[in-house]
């Protein structure tokens, strides 16, 4: 493995060289990183030819690079079309020519069927262009292709309408009716909490770019805090009273999203996470990663503001608490650094979040 030294871009850049290995005379460039079993770190690299690739570290066997496209646990996946995420063991994304196919592990299917019909649904009914379950097998989910383009290719103009879109169609969602709620599953704060501290963990035992040996004292620290907040809010003698639960998608951000300028439409993707929740959670996560988005150097100030403006008359619209949003901010502030860890080249970003966390 070849550690390449950071470039030393200051300010508005925060990144470094992306990680690199070289494995039986094959380049390989580290996309992403995450924690594995008993040790080991699971990779996501490019090769010479461009091509996503799987790789995994082993603290006994050493680093081994599996064969493209390719995975015993993932039997549905075979190189036909172009993969796009490889997430070694756990699940894979293919773009064919007739949608999008998720490719996961055994049993995982249905549940990931089920919840992109269930939330794509109300999503659709509120104003979002969605993805369609096309075909479900015991391995696979294929799902249509949603029109628009990345929110970071947008220019100006369509930015602004992007945002004003999305934050009319997110209000409409949010308040929905949900049917039986005994059909969905309940992420609450102590949920949230529970993920904060897995985390954490995580950067302890793996010790991505040294954070754990450098920052041991502030990371415990900041952690015992995020957490302890988060519990706070559903306790009843201390707690900032909160709402019924609402439709979450609980991993939202830019990259979940697209817009198509010309029919003035937002596209919402990957449902797969799709909960009950706390309604200041997803608006807290996306606010928080427009502000990531900030410091990685990929969005202007003046862009950032277009959204954060939105992200706030979303919340006025379903009548999100505003200390409930900042203990929400702090914990997806404090997630954030725990998996950006694991992303070589954006260590400096982990840093500067957990300058941020106060």
């Amino acid at each position: 493995m070849t550690g390449i030294a950071p470039q030393g871009a200051q300010g508005v850049e925060l990144s470094q060289a992306p990680m690199q290995f070289d494995i039986n005379g094959e380049r390989l460039v580290v996309r992403r990183s995450w924690p594995g079993k008993q040790g080991e770190r699971i990779y996501e690299c490019r090769d010479s030819l461009q091509r996503i690739r799987a790789v995994k570290e082993d603290p006994e066997f050493g680093v081994k690079l599996a064969s493209y496209a390719k995975d015993r646990k993932l039997p549905s996946l075979q190189p036909g079309g172009e993969l796009i995420v490889h997430r070694a063991g756990k699940r894979a994304v293919e773009r064919t020519s007739q949608g999008f196919v998720k490719h996961l592990r055994a049993g995982k299917s249905a549940d990931v069927a089920a919840a992109t019909t269930t939330m794509g649904a109300l999503a659709g009914a509120a104003g979002f262009s969605v993805p369609e379950v096309l075909e479900t097998t015991e391995y696979s989910v294929t799902l249509s292709t949603v029109p628009g383009q990345p929110m970071m290719e947008l220019e100006q103009d369509c930015w602004e309408l992007a945002w004003d879109e999305w934050s009319v169609a997110w209000a409409r969602m949010v308040q929905s009716d949900v049917g039986r709620a005994d059909t969905w599953q309940v992420h609450d704060a102590a949920a949230e909490a529970d993920v904060v501290a897995t985390w954490f963990g995580n950067v302890r035992e793996y010790d991505p770019g040294e954070l754990a040996d450098r920052y041991a004292d502030r990371l415990t620290e900041v952690e015992g805090r995020v957490r302890e907040k988060l519990l706070t809010l559903d306790d009843p003698a201390r707690g900032i009273a909160g709402s019924a639960p609402v439709p979450a998608h609980r991993d939202l951000h830019d990259g979940q999203m697209l817009f198509d300028c010309g029919n003035r439409r937002m596209g919402l993707l990957d449902f797969d996470t799709a909960v009950l929740a706390d309604r200041e959670l997803d608006l807290a996560n996306l606010e928080v990663h427009v502000d990531l988005r900030v410091l990685q150097g990929l969005l202007s100030e003046d862009m950032a503001y277009v959204a954060r403006v939105a992200v706030a008359e979303a919340a006025r619209a379903v009548g999100a608490d505003a200390q409930r949003m900042e203990v929400y901010r702090e914990a997806t502030r404090a997630r954030l650094v725990c998996v950006y860890a694991f992303r070589p080249q954006w260590i400096p970003v982990a840093e500067r979040l957990l300058d941020q966390l106060g």
